[in-house]
């Protein structure tokens, strides 16, 4: 069985972050499947989800996130992270991971010796005759193949990492375990590629420039601040960073998306409602339209007017 998987723990806004992104996803889905949660408790916001899995003892921190593995529900598995909003049927996204290795990531690789990366290759100690490139990652999103043959030696090469984390003395997360560092040199250890660079996938908000965006009607086109210039008119989602989801009032992309996902709910009535009022104003401030109109009946006047 194939399913959706995020991920909330300790304060109020992840589990708040993680019922919008849920409900984006059914939003845009015409036949949606299962979504469930990892969390640290139960609440009115994951009664939502199909299903509720509650982690013994969570660190509260990235390394939450690698519990999918072994926790997640599904035989397949998409991760999510809940700072993300939905604009198109996500569903999609499994022919993308038809072909993957038993994790899926979505980025780029980079020469061994390339002075881009997270890491240089004379830091990784005995890892170092087993990497013949770098891989980056966007960890917004990941695919895991939960029956893999390949997926417990993966994991434990994982684990490694995660005991010598601070000898390989990463470019980003340094001093703090982090789940895409240790994934992307698993990832370069095992030889595993990225499924594809996820700028064709989705917008990461602190690296692009979003110039439209409409969740209700799916509307979403950015660029990426370091890139070619080139124009994505669909990616599947945003994933806005946790720091631009915090303030409900400040005015952010975040909370404006979903104002209009939650507090339209019949955007064409409202429309039809709209059009329908300019239509009475033009009627009521033009001599030619009330002249016109008189010749209608009063009481159908008065019912165009809404006068009791």
């Amino acid at each position: 069985m194939k399913g959706f998987l995020t991920l909330a723990t300790g304060k109020d806004l992840y589990y708040i972050l993680a019922h919008n992104l849920l409900l984006s996803y059914r939003y845009h889905s015409k036949d949606p499947m299962p979504f469930a949660i990892l969390c640290d408790r139960e609440n009115a916001w994951t009664a939502d989800f199909d299903q509720t899995i509650v982690i013994d003892n969570p660190t509260y921190s990235f390394m939450d996130k690698m519990r999918m593995t072994d926790l997640s529900p599904f035989d397949e598995t998409i991760f999510i992270e809940t700072d993300c909003l939905i604009y198109r049927d996500l569903n999609g996204l499994w022919d993308i991971f038809k072909e993957s290795p038993d994790i899926g990531l979505l980025g780029c690789t980079f020469p061994k010796d390339s002075d881009y990366g997270w890491w240089k290759h004379e830091n990784l100690g005995e890892l170092k005759d087993k990497v013949d490139y770098k891989v980056i990652c966007q960890g917004g999103l990941y695919y895991v193949r939960n029956y893999g043959k390949e997926l417990p030696a993966i994991m434990e090469t994982c684990k490694f990492i995660e005991d010598h984390y601070r000898s390989y003395h990463f470019a980003i997360f340094d001093d703090i375990l982090e789940d895409e560092t240790i994934l992307c040199l698993a990832a370069a250890v095992h030889h595993i590629q990225p499924v594809t660079n996820w700028l064709n996938v989705f917008v990461y908000y602190p690296e692009g420039i979003i110039s439209k965006a409409n969740i209700r009607t799916g509307t979403l086109k950015a660029y990426w601040i370091r890139g070619d210039g080139r124009l994505n008119k669909k990616p599947y989602f945003v994933h806005f960073g946790t720091a631009n989801t915090l303030s409900p009032t400040g005015g952010s992309l975040y909370y404006r998306e979903v104002s209009r996902l939650k507090d339209n709910p019949d955007w064409r009535r409202r429309f039809k409602i709209a059009v329908f009022a300019v239509g009475r104003r033009t009627v009521n401030s033009s001599r030619f339209f009330k002249a016109l109109a008189n010749l209608f009946p009063k009481e159908l006047r008065n019912k165009f007017n809404k006068v009791r």
